[in-house]
């Protein structure tokens, strides 16, 4: 279990950790995946098992078992990568720019494009699958796109917004939004956290949406379900919400930081631990009601933030791949 108040941290970057080259990367004389990693933009990361799979830009995939030493998957595309999602220690997902879908049917060590249309001129940024056949992927400018057979096909789709919340406020139109974050909270429900303050509720497996009555009006990139009904939203300038109604109602949690807040993560241990731009680390015990800071001693931004199977956190962002360890030395008071 992590005890962030009673050890010492230490963040172990890219120097500690080793990387090996795939045999097709060794052969060609490609760069390293050390030297890819270092220069490489990682936005995003997930876990399953053993498994961490981490994408970013120029459609880098990396892939580890022990979080030690890496590899770079095989891929078919160079767009940035913007988001990851693993249902099984076969099957993964990728999405990124030009509305691209990947997929892994071998533990993220090669990847095919399944969808793709450059014509959209929009990035999806989320993805997630209910099981190997039931997927969601969601983007800019309103951009939905779902599957019921595996991604063998994808048809697009469009929020479907329910009566009450079909009347367009002063601020947006709903058309024009991007939907930055979705996740399910289980029993049907799903949520999904967008720009201009906007939040979606759907009790249906997302064949409609409800807009929840927002508490800010700026964009909120993430949203954590903690249970059924209790929920985390997250954004711009350190805006932390709370709801323990399913979205009906928000108290705005402090931060105590003005940075933008991109990725949670609800560990093992029931702690919830929320990053951000300019090594933001925010951590709570009590379920999301109050958080306090973690200092990393660098101001590297970080997109996300998930936790491995030997309790440590794998952190991405514009300095590659970080691990979060527990120190072993004496803690300190």
């Amino acid at each position: 279990m992590f005890k962030f108040s009673k050890t010492v941290l230490t963040l172990v970057l890219l120097s500690s950790v080793q990387m090996v080259a795939s045999d097709e990367r060794a052969l060609t004389g490609a760069e390293t995946v050390s030297s890819l990693l270092e220069k490489s933009l990682l936005l995003a990361s997930d876990q399953y098992g053993r498994l961490s799979i981490v994408a970013g830009e120029r459609g880098h995939i990396f892939y580890s078992y022990d979080t030690k030493h890496w590899i770079q998957a095989s891929t078919d595309t160079k767009t940035t990568l913007t988001n990851v999602f693993i249902l099984d220690d076969k099957l993964a997902w990728a999405v990124g720019h030009d509305a691209v879908i990947l997929k892994s049917n071998d533990g993220a060590k090669t990847w095919q494009t399944v969808f793709s249309d450059i014509h959209e001129e929009a990035p999806l940024l989320d993805v997630y699958f209910e099981d190997a056949l039931t997927g969601i992927a969601i983007g800019a400018y309103e951009l939905i796109y779902v599957t019921k057979n595996g991604g063998v096909n994808w048809q697009k789709a469009s929020l479907n917004l329910s009566d009450e919340s079909k009347e367009e406020d002063e601020f947006t139109d709903v058309n024009d939004l991007h939907l930055n974050s979705i996740a399910s909270a289980g029993d049907k429900r799903y949520y999904i956290a967008a720009e201009a303050g906007n939040i979606f509720r759907s009790d249906d497996d997302g064949e409609s949406w409800l807009r929840l009555p927002s508490p800010y009006r700026g964009s909120f990139f993430g949203v954590l379900p903690l249970s059924l009904n209790n929920i985390l939203v997250y954004g711009l300038r350190g805006h932390l919400y709370r709801s323990s109604d399913a979205g009906s109602s928000w108290v705005k949690v402090d931060s105590d930081t003005n940075e933008m807040l991109t990725d949670a993560s609800y560990l093992a241990n029931g702690d919830i631990v929320v990053v951000g731009l300019a090594g933001t680390m925010l951590i709570s015990r009590d379920n999301g009601k109050t958080f306090s800071k973690i200092n990393l001693n660098h101001r590297h931004g970080l997109s996300s933030i998930s936790e491995t199977v030997a309790g440590s956190m794998l952190l991405t962002g514009d300095a590659g791949i970080q691990l979060l360890l527990r120190d072993k030395t004496t803690p300190k008071h």
